[in-house]
């Protein structure tokens, strides 16, 4: 019987940090890349439910391998009645990849389309904390302050949304719904002009949306 050696654990800002090695049996590995890429295809049908299930499979048999995490969140978040399934397996995947600024994003996802939004900023924060151990050149971590900067705009939080937004803007430049929104918390903070500004370059950069309120403050 054959193993491969998996590393679930990386610090790579400092080697001194320790690293979890395991060891996973070469064939159930390769079973859960094929099971996976079938789940994939399912997911890209909009076959949400059997994608779930196939993951769940991948899981308990192969718990190390990331992908099917990944994957089992884009499938399940689409499945409201699996959601309290999908926050337990986000959270035991926390407990295995240590450090996962991804895993603690879809999280946050989670308890954001649940409204749950202490819980979600905590997830966002935990994913924020993460990425500046591994690395901001991950696509989707401008992602990470923009939607802890929304869970603060709903909560009415605006000027602690204000910081996030501009970081967001920072990693994502021209992204018009940060605009959009950092727009809506300055006009809420007594800055109108900033406000206008930002809904003008929303405007600019393919947001129509900001037009109305351009329309009603800013005349």
């Amino acid at each position: 019987m054959k193993y491969i050696q998996i590393i679930a654990f990386l610090f790579l800002a400092n080697p001194l940090f320790a690293q979890k090695i395991y060891d996973v049996d070469e064939n159930i590995r390769n079973n859960s890349v094929v099971i996976t890429q079938t789940a994939r295809g399912m997911i890209s049908d909009r076959n949400y439910q059997k994608a779930s299930e196939l993951l769940e499979t991948v899981m308990e048999k192969d718990p190390f391998f990331h992908a099917a995490y990944v994957n089992y969140y884009s499938a399940t978040r689409n499945i409201p009645s699996k959601t309290g399934n999908l926050i337990r397996i986000l959270k035991e995947s926390l407990s295995i990849f240590e450090e996962d600024d991804e895993l603690a994003y879809y999280l946050g996802n989670v308890f954001q389309a649940e409204n749950r939004y202490p819980e979600a900023i905590k997830a966002y924060s935990e994913a924020i904390a993460f990425s500046k151990i591994n690395g901001e050149d991950f696509p989707i971590v401008w992602a990470y302050y923009f939607n802890r900067a929304n869970c603060l705009l709903k909560t009415n939080q605006h000027a602690k949304a204000i910081p996030d937004y501009t970081y967001s803007l920072k990693l994502s430049p021209d992204n018009p719904d940060i605009y959009t929104n950092r727009g809506f918390c300055y006009y809420k903070t007594d800055k109108r002009a900033a406000a206008c500004d930002d809904w003008n370059k929303a405007i600019q950069f393919g947001n129509p949306a900001s037009e109305k309120y351009l329309k009603s403050f800013c005349k």
